[in-house]
C-alpha cells in the first residue's frame, strides 16, 4: 500500500515511513483533515492502552474501530 499513497506533506510521509519501518501495514491515509487519519491493520502495543472505541460509517455500514492520537495523527484499527 505504501507505493500507492500520494502524500505531498513531508511530516505525514515521515510518519508513514516510520510505520512501515516498524512493520505495520498502512491501509488508508486521509490528509485532508486538520489531523491526518491513518488506518493500519494492527496497532503498536503502546497504542492499545490509550485507545478509545468509535463507530465509523462507510458506505452506509457501521463498524466499531479503535482510535488513538499518535504524533498529531489519528490512528485507526479494527
Amino acid at each position: 500500500m505504501m507505493g500507492n499513497l500520494s502524500v505531498s506533506d513531508k511530516k505525514v510521509m515521515a510518519k508513514l515511513n516510520y510505520l512501515a519501518r516498524v512493520g505495520l501495514k498502512v491501509v488508508e491515509c486521509h490528509v485532508n483533515f486538520r489531523r491526518p487519519v491513518i488506518e493500519v491493520e494492527a496497532p503498536l502495543q503502546d497504542w492499545v492502552k490509550g485507545a478509545v472505541e468509535i463507530t465509523e460509517t462507510r458506505n452506509g455500514i457501521k463498524r466499531t474501530v479503535k482510535m488513538t492520537i499518535w504524533h498529531g495523527a489519528h490512528i485507526i484499527w479494527c
